[in-house]
């Protein structure tokens, strides 16, 4: 079934509940705490703006962090759909197509919510508490990233102090 992309209520939104602005927490958040892992990470996002991103480059992202361990399955899902739009045969349209997935990530996550409220059938199905953490460990993921990309730190190495 043929879908259309989905719209953006909000499309200039660059900040939610899931907003990093501390650096240990993007570091926490992305579960990674090795200086030449960081290191690697940053260089990789130098490319990609979340607020202006892509179906196929939010598959690359995804998959770099699906592969590191960074995000599970249900999360990675959240990447890899993009704006959702597809052909009447189910494949995905428009891929090369930039969109702001900070406010996408938000905005499925919030409708997903209010769905799953007026529904309680469909809050206790089987699923849907693991549906539910993927797409907030998408925004959390996807909120680390942007700091990150936007970080004009070239040592993304946590400083502690005694």
């Amino acid at each position: 079934m043929q879908t259309n992309a989905i719209v953006i209520k909000n499309p200039d939104k660059v900040t939610n509940a899931f907003t990093i602005t501390d650096e240990s927490k993007a570091v926490d958040e992305l579960r990674m705490w090795r200086q030449d892992e960081l290191a690697d990470l940053k260089d990789f996002l130098k490319k990609y703006d979340m607020t202006s991103i892509s179906t196929d480059e939010l598959k690359q992202v995804g998959s770099r962090l699906f592969n590191s361990k960074i995000i599970d399955d249900q999360a990675f899902r959240m990447f890899i759909s993009g704006d959702g739009a597809s052909d009447a045969n189910g494949r995905q349209t428009n891929t090369h197509v930039k969109f702001n997935a900070i406010a996408l990530f938000d905005e499925k996550l919030e409708d997903y919510l209010a769905f799953v409220d007026s529904r309680p059938d469909v809050a206790r199905s089987q699923g849907i508490p693991e549906y539910i953490r993927g797409m907030v460990d998408a925004n959390r993921a996807i909120n680390a990233l942007a700091y990150f990309a936007n970080s004009s730190k070239s040592d993304l190495s946590v400083e502690e102090r005694v």
